[in-house]
């Protein structure tokens, strides 16, 4: 009897084990370490409502450095290589410059290769259904918001690599905004060649952004819970030669960009949203003109215009 005991205490603790390993949380975690640690290359479309991209990405791991590279297949030559922290873009009839990020943009949010806890406490991590993707079986994880003022994620994940195969942005009535979806994944043991001689290349210096010595004048009567800022400062509006202040907000998945200027001669729509998600609101405070972009519902980005004021005013944060 003790035997029998021991062994349904052992079998229990491996099943507890087994499914501690298998949640939601643990396969966003293995996809950012894949997304950072692994050597491959994925060939993808992006399908958007008024338009579809064909991608090919490459990732590898080049010297203890990672090293990416993002090439858009069709119209203008166009194309992203990563080193490091060093972005480059290449760009028909553009000269090719460098920023400093830990990420391409483009195909993927930043956050899914990033802490995936650090999402926890605006998002739930639901495991759903198999389906499959570009020839390989897929988990499908759903990242859903825990309020109505950000959108969903259905992201299915390669079971062997755990790295995406098909991404789904979608709006708070699950309505399809934005969708990634691999064609071909491929594995491989070392970094691609390619890879190699990129890193080996000498890129442009990265260009340094504007630089604020003081901090933003302006404070927030309404934000979505979790989101804070991440960026402040102030240059001429490219373009219009005009002087604005930015400030760039996140909560780790989604983000969205607050532009503060005077009033301009011509009357912006108060709200619009695209096909794609993304989506402006704009609010004028007395000369001030208040414009908020981003891939977020028009309606929070309609109440972050309506209610941020100077640095000491009444009207403070609240959620």
């Amino acid at each position: 009897m003790r035997v029998l005991l021991t062994c349904l205490l052992l079998a229990t603790s491996l099943v507890a084990n087994a499914n501690e390993a298998d949640t939601a949380q643990r396969w966003l975690e293995r996809m950012a370490s894949s997304l950072t640690a692994e050597n491959f290359q994925i060939s993808l479309v992006q399908l958007q409502r008024d338009q579809i991209r064909t991608l090919r990405y490459f990732h590898g791991v080049v010297e203890g450095e990672e090293v990416a590279y993002l090439d858009h297949l069709n119209g203008p030559s166009k194309s992203v290589v990563r080193v490091g922290n060093q972005v480059t873009y290449l760009e028909h009839d553009v000269a090719p410059y460098s920023v400093n990020a830990g990420r391409i943009h483009g195909w993927l949010p930043p956050a899914f290769a990033g802490n995936i806890e650090r999402l926890t406490p605006h998002y739930q991590f639901v495991k759903a259904g198999r389906n499959r993707v570009a020839g390989h079986t897929a988990q499908l994880i759903r990242i859903v918001p825990e309020d109505a003022y950000r959108y969903q994620y259905r992201v299915w994940l390669d079971i062997e690599s755990a790295l995406p195969l098909r991404v789904d942005l979608l709006d708070t009535e699950n309505n399809l905004l934005e969708q990634v979806l691999a064609i071909e994944l491929h594995l491989f043991e070392q970094p691609l060649p390619q890879l190699e001689e990129l890193k080996a290349q000498v890129w442009p210096n990265v260009v340094v952004p504007p630089q604020s010595s003081q901090n933003s004048r302006w404070q927030f009567g309404w934000l979505p819970k979790g989101f804070a800022v991440t960026h402040y400062d102030q240059h001429l509006l490219l373009g219009l030669n005009e002087p604005v202040e930015y400030l760039s907000l996140s909560d780790g998945l989604a983000d969205f960009s607050v532009y503060i200027g005077l009033a301009g001669q011509v009357e912006l729509p108060t709200h619009l949203s695209t096909t794609n998600g993304l989506a402006l609101a704009s609010a004028i405070h007395g000369e001030v003109e208040v414009v908020v972009v981003g891939k977020l519902p028009v309606d929070a980005l309609s109440n972050v215009a309506n209610n941020i004021y100077p640095a000491g005013e009444a009207g403070g944060p609240s959620d």
